[in-house]
């Protein structure tokens, strides 16, 4: 294995994820304060059922560009123009249809919702070509293509803004960004791909979907999983509410990518470990772990104390019943970055069959969840379903997979130094919380890291071979990484 390319990807796919969804934050923080929260609920609902009609270009192909392709590298135009082929054939289709449905229902909101379709379809193209980079291990390109697409966001749907173009301006600002970055993608892609034989036929696209089918089923699930909350709570109520929750889950969905960072580092990585040293893959992902303790816990301290003036610092004053929200939210953070690890060694093992089934069970757990909470707490019953479903995915997903390489004594090991500090942490920024908000969390994290670096949470020889991991040379992760 190679370590450092390891730990470099890591770093680079973390600040990808980082810079892009500070961006996103702040674009969604503009459209907040201009146009309000029943407009935000109304960008909300048309994201998320845009998500859904999306879900058959998904695919999951994502996932199988990933693990196919991170083994073998030089199946990267087979993979690119054969899948990207199929991809595009089934996005025409479900745009086709969805134009169709509108028109015959004839909603207000269709030009709306015919915008957020075709941005989520290409933004679906992106993520797509993002996986070729991951899988190549050459997320300096992905680094690229988003902060292109985040910057030029950003900055034009300001500008649409200012000119007074609302909800409209800003998703075709974001339509045509998105294209651009695909287009630039596809350039930037063509051009590094190792040299490999390019073949597409019939049998060859019945072997990708037929390939990719458990990740559908479990991109499926996870959508009921992850964004179903919001057209529950359309229905229950207006979209003044749902503007309330996205403000929140807006926040924790960012954070919930800094992990997804990580595994794009991780699954190339893990699934070839796993064909090649056991010993590697347990100390890989015990590594990882603890890694993902280490940045999960700080969020959730700062999330959980200083929710109120987060609210108003992005959002203005209008949306402080978001606090709340955004305090519940702060538990299902550290249990998503748990998840996160787990379902990527089950993909790392071809185990795609128990996933889908584990994710479907825990998508009827969110639903009904759902159903029941928000009927009795509004948007903090959507709140509840999350933490609700995160919870009891991480215990099952322990039981039933990572106990086998982490006993419950290693696994409180690996918390207690992370939880520990995030202790102290809390009680620092508990005394500080009528400071300036950047005070508050900067003294917060100061106490946080001065507490890992004294517990040892890192050992020395972690410490001492981290720099030259990242820098060059191969070299396997010491033992004491558990």
């Amino acid at each position: 294995m190679t370590t450092p390319r390891f730990v470099r990807n890591s770093a680079l796919l973390l600040a990808v994820e980082i810079i892009t969804k500070t961006l996103g934050v702040v674009f969604f923080a503009l459209i907040a304060r201009f146009l309000g929260a029943g407009e935000v609920g109304l960008y909300a609902f048309a994201l998320a059922v845009a998500n859904f009609i999306v879900i058959p270009a998904r695919f999951g192909f994502e996932n199988l560009v990933q693990r196919e392709v991170g083994r073998e590298p030089a199946t990267t135009r087979h993979f690119l123009w054969g899948v990207g082929a199929v991809k595009g054939l089934i996005s025409l289709g479900i745009l086709g249809l969805f134009c169709i449905a509108l028109a015959l229902t004839g909603r207000q909101d269709l030009t709306i919702l015919l915008l957020a379709a075709g941005f989520t379809v290409m933004f679906s193209f992106m993520e797509f070509l993002n996986a070729f980079f991951r899988a190549n291990q050459k997320p300096e390109f992905e680094l690229a293509v988003r902060l292109l697409f985040s910057l030029s966001n950003l900055l034009l749907g300001l500008l649409v803004l200012y000119a007074g173009w609302r909800l409209r301006g800003v998703l075709l600002v974001q339509l045509i960004n998105v294209t651009v970055a695909v287009i630039i993608g596809t350039l930037i892609l063509a051009r590094i791909a190792p040299p490999g034989r390019c073949a597409w036929h019939w049998r060859a696209v019945r072997g990708y979907v037929v390939a990719a089918t458990p990740f559908a089923g479990i991109l499926v699930s996870l959508y009921f999983s992850n964004q179903i909350g919001v057209i529950v709570l359309k229905l229950f109520t207006g979209s003044t509410e749902v503007g309330y929750f996205a403000a929140a889950l807006r926040l924790f969905d960012s954070l919930t990518l800094i992990p997804a960072a990580i595994m794009g580092a991780f699954l190339p990585i893990m699934s070839q470990l796993y064909v090649r040293s056991v010993g590697g893959f347990a100390r890989t992902l015990r590594f990882t772990l603890k890694c993902l303790f280490i940045l999960s816990v700080p969020l959730v301290v700062i999330m959980a104390i200083l929710a109120r003036p987060i609210v108003v610092f992005l959002y203005g004053q209008s949306f402080l019943p978001s606090a709340p929200a955004l305090q519940i939210l702060s538990l299902p953070l550290l249990f998503s970055f748990w998840n996160y690890a787990c379902t990527n060694v089950l993909i790392a093992r071809n185990e795609e069959g128990p996933l889908l089934r584990l994710t479907w069970l825990t998508a009827g757990i969110h639903v009904t969840a759902n159903l029941l909470f928000i009927s009795a707490f509004s948007y903090l019953g959507a709140c509840l379903a999350i933490l609700t479903t995160q919870g009891i995915f991480g215990i099952i997903l322990y039981g039933l997979q990572l106990r086998r390489y982490l006993r419950v004594g290693g696994l409180v090991k690996l918390m207690a130094s992370p939880v520990l500090s995030g202790t102290f942490m809390g009680l620092a920024v508990l005394l500080a919380r009528d400071w300036n908000l950047l005070l508050s969390i900067s003294l917060g994290l100061l106490v946080y890291v001065g507490g890992i670096l004294a517990l040892g949470t890192l050992s020395r020889e972690e410490m001492d071979r981290l720099p030259t991991m990242v820098a060059s040379g191969p070299s396997d992760l010491p033992e004491t990484a558990g």
